[in-house]
């Protein structure tokens, strides 16, 4: 039996797109990617009764990928401080010190990212609610009525909604940059980062069956 075997290297493209890969045909697979592989995913989880919390979860790998393409650089062995950097260039417009976008970006990826990694759920110290419009809450100590660097972070409540909404709409402005027609410092850290994670422009990709094996039926 014949089979024509197509490799989906996205949930709408095939191995043909990046054949060559073009720079827009690359940002296409990029798009689909993200959007239908992780921030769709978890605006569904949204709508599940208790499943919010896992909707945070899977969002929060959202930060030191995004990261990684922001900088062009690999985050082998340097996870936390991409995540760090990537939760802040999402969530930098929030009100609020700098040093609190650090402290609560290095709470929530030990809390957050690796509590569910490594133990299935989050670690206790985060809260969830609806009631505050903010994607986050942070609460933190006051010395004559500043925030007090050295006092640290008290808590975090986040509203699941507006934190997924945040990160899609940092996507969308970061995919409606990456398409502007110019050779910026962005597209050119962009085309790094997926020299470095993609293999396009290494040898082809060699799964370890012939076609007639994969294809054969036990």
């Amino acid at each position: 039996m014949q089979h024509r075997t197509l490799h989906f290297i996205s949930p709408s493209f095939t191995h043909e797109k990046l054949e060559p890969p073009f720079f827009k045909d690359i940002v296409d697979v990029f798009e689909d990617r993200m959007l239908h592989w992780l921030i769709l995913p978890a605006k569904e989880l949204l709508k599940i009764r208790h499943g919010e919390i896992a909707a945070v979860a899977l969002a929060t790998s959202y930060m030191e990928a995004i990261e990684i393409y922001l900088s062009g650089l690999d985050s082998k062995g340097r996870s936390r401080e991409f995540f760090v950097r990537g939760f802040k260039a999402v969530f930098a417009r929030n009100s609020g010190p700098d040093f609190m976008h650090e402290a609560f970006a290095s709470v929530l990826y030990e809390l957050m990212r690796c509590g569910f990694a490594h133990e299935g759920i989050f670690r206790d110290g985060i809260y969830f609610s609806k009631t505050r419009p903010e994607a986050f809450l942070i609460t933190w100590p006051k010395k004559d009525g500043e925030f007090d660097p050295k006092g640290g972070l008290q808590s975090v409540i986040i509203n699941p909604q507006r934190f997924v909404d945040g990160i899609e709409g940092h996507f969308s402005n970061y995919i409606r940059e990456l398409r502007r027609m110019s050779n910026s410092p962005l597209q050119e850290r962009f085309k790094a980062a997926v020299n470095l994670k993609w293999g396009v422009s290494g040898s082809e990709r060699i799964v370890g069956l012939t076609e007639e094996e994969f294809y054969r039926v036990a």
